[in-house]
């Protein structure tokens, strides 16, 4: 099962970065290549992935979730995958830590469609990471303008 790790340092605090990672419907804002994630009910979650033309989707669940430290996901259906995302505090900010694994159904297609797979997965945590900074971002400077203290705030919808 090929792995996915990645890190971003975040300028805010555990509580309000994983409070942004949480909603997990939401990641459709944050990956060009996510169209939609449909929310099921009971922490599971309907993903539909763009990706070299074609639609994939599967279904996940929320398997463990110990705010603001851990998330943690697998699939129920699709391509069989989990993932994990680590919340530390740094300095005056957050570090994240992403793992992605995925399995394809045979060898032959991970020698193959591995090569589309990995770049897809590798592009869609990079993006979200990325966004969710400039998000950050934004709002530390909106809070800034308005004398507030960034991390006080909940984040927007």
């Amino acid at each position: 099962m090929p792995d996915i790790e990645q890190q971003m340092f975040l300028e805010a605090s555990p509580e309000r970065v994983f409070g942004l990672i949480r909603k997990v419907e939401e990641f459709s804002r944050y990956s060009d290549a996510v169209e939609s994630i449909v929310p099921l009910g009971s922490d599971r979650y309907r993903w539909q992935v763009r990706a070299a033309g074609k639609v994939f989707s599967w279904d996940v669940a929320i398997v463990e979730c110990v705010p603001p430290t851990t998330i943690v996901w697998r699939s129920l259906s699709g391509i069989p995958n989990t993932g994990r995302y680590h919340i530390t505090p740094a300095g005056a900010g957050t570090q994240v830590h992403l793992v992605i694994s995925y399995q394809l159904p045979s060898r032959l297609l991970d020698k193959t469609l591995g090569r589309l797979v990995n770049p897809v997965v590798r592009s869609i945590g990079e993006q979200a990471l990325e966004r969710i900074r400039q998000r950050i971002r934004a709002e530390n400077r909106q809070a800034a303008a308005a004398g507030l203290d960034p991390n006080d705030t909940i984040p927007s919808a």
